[in-house]
């Protein structure tokens, strides 16, 4: 009557060993969620960074009429390597006493490239309506009125575009 015993030993070992064994780690399947595009259309995608874009150009335009002050005014508008970038020359026209008058617009713009998180677009600056002077009235040369521009306007996460990169267009000027 031996028997017993012994066999019920190697089912609680078995038993024991069933419930410590380890489970395969669940297997990614290959089937990838696809993400939502940020945009339906390249029409949706434009109108959405000239809105955005038309945004920056009046708070930055008002911030250089105050002659620099508040530049924090940028944020939420610009992703934050161009908001230091913008505040370094804001703060210019505070230590130079430069202020700016009238406005900055933009016309011609055309995108350049839509991916799933920003908008490239090609754009003309028109600064014919803008000049700088210093606070005691001194009216600083201008340069060229219109720049052919490449602006990047990224997804700042919450569905919201960002002025991301502005770069000066070095190849045939399209304005």
């Amino acid at each position: 009557m031996r028997v017993k015993p012994l066999i019920a030993i190697p089912l609680i070992a078995l038993a024991l060993a069933g419930c410590s064994a380890q489970q395969p780690a669940p297997q990614q399947s290959a089937v990838s969620i696809e993400e939502k595009p940020l945009f339906v259309s390249d029409e949706e995608a434009l109108a959405a960074a000239q809105a955005a874009y038309a945004n920056y150009l009046a708070v930055s335009d008002q911030i250089a009429r105050d002659g620099g002050a508040n530049p924090e005014r940028l944020k939420g508008l610009v992703s934050e390597s161009m908001y230091q970038s913008e505040k370094a020359t804001l703060d210019s026209f505070i230590e130079k006493q430069i202020v700016m008058n009238g406005q900055t617009t933009f016309d011609s713009s055309h995108v350049q490239e839509v991916t799933q998180n920003s908008v490239s677009m090609y754009l003309c600056l028109d600064t014919s309506s803008a000049g700088l002077s210093s606070i005691s009235g001194t009216v600083n040369q201008a340069t060229a009125s219109r720049w052919p521009l490449i602006v990047t306007m990224s997804n700042n996460g919450s569905g919201n575009l960002v002025l991301a990169d502005s770069q000066t267009w070095s190849g045939t000027n399209f304005c």
